[in-house]
């Protein structure tokens, strides 16, 4: 990716559909989505998706988020999340790497309903195995989380209820169009 690109929107974890139609009205383009190990499930969707309204993002390993984040070339950042409420989000493990860093950077961190919720725990061949090939030898234990608490403090806008979806202030360029799929809390 050129360090040209400015104004990244950055994306982790599955989200609905609605989620990417509203970015194709909002007419966003600079479009990063971070691979989401280790099951690269969210990746695969957002791609998918994305490609799907004809817009060609750019895929990250997580670990290049700080990055972007350093050289200024995050404008927002979204989280697709499982569940709410006023203290926080549950997101893909992941999350709240990037919210501490999106306040780190004093960059707005908003949520969105996730395509579905995910089991919270991931087998230890998650880890120990990518693409098909052992990362490790011999009998590794492994601990493998795929959900995690995001707190209120590091998200710019929670949902009030399922049917209502945060919208940042740059998505809400054509409000008219958002109010027709939930609408903004802000």
């Amino acid at each position: 990716m050129s360090t040209e690109i400015k104004n990244v929107t950055l994306i982790y974890g599955a989200f609905k559909e609605d989620f990417f139609t509203a970015l194709k009205k909002c007419q966003v383009k600079d479009i990063v989505v971070l691979e989401g190990r280790p099951t690269l499930e969210s990746s695969r969707h957002a791609v998918l998706n994305l490609k799907k309204i004809g817009i060609i993002p750019t895929i990250i390993a997580d670990n290049m988020a700080g990055y972007l984040f350093s050289k200024g070339l995050v404008k927002e950042t979204w989280l697709a999340s499982q569940a709410e409420d006023k203290a926080g989000a549950m997101c893909e493990i992941g999350a709240l790497i990037l919210a501490v860093l999106a306040k780190n950077h004093q960059i707005p961190v908003f949520t969105y309903a996730a395509e579905k919720k995910r089991k919270p725990l991931g087998k230890p061949a998650d880890l120990q195995k990518f693409n098909g090939q052992s990362v490790v030898t011999g009998k590794i234990k492994a601990f493998v989380p795929l959900i995690e608490w995001v707190p209120a403090k590091y998200l710019r806008s929670l949902r009030k209820n399922a049917g209502r979806k945060a919208i940042s202030p740059r998505l809400l360029r054509r409000p008219n169009e958002l109010l027709a799929i939930g609408g903004a809390n802000e």
